[in-house]
């Protein structure tokens, strides 16, 4: 299956906002003085389909975002111990730690999908 990887990490001095897409998928990763939160986007950016509020950012101060693509339009962003999963065909998103996830107009108010292991994405390669 192909696939599209991003590794990123958020420092004292960096961006803020950090913006990935591939085919018609997007995913934006934002850190708020208050919360990271994660965005499924169109893949310009511009365009929210759902999020995902994480944590307040001194939780994963350090830690290495791990954002895959894949060509069954889904996608997962890996961050220390919370791993989440997008299907962009179904509208649909799901965590593994019971997170709340807000959907948009777009994909409309019931988007969460319970959790399940089949959701690693095994062949993903980390790019550190």
């Amino acid at each position: 299956m192909q696939h599209q990887d991003y590794s990123f990490s958020f420092s004292l001095f960096a961006k803020k906002v950090q913006m990935f897409h591939w085919n018609d998928m997007g995913i934006v990763v934002e850190k708020e003085p208050d919360v990271i939160c994660i965005y499924g986007t169109d893949n310009s950016n511009n365009k929210i389909l759902c999020a995902i509020p994480l944590c307040h950012p001194k939780h994963l101060k350090g830690e290495t975002f791990h954002i895959s693509f894949y060509e069954d339009s889904t996608a997962t962003v890996e961050v220390a111990d919370v791993k989440t999963f997008f299907d962009f065909a179904s509208k649909k998103c799901s965590n593994n730690i019971g997170l709340r996830n807000y959907g948009s107009d777009a994909w409309g108010q019931d988007i969460t999908c319970d959790w399940t292991s089949a959701f690693e994405k095994t062949n993903r390669v980390k790019m550190l």
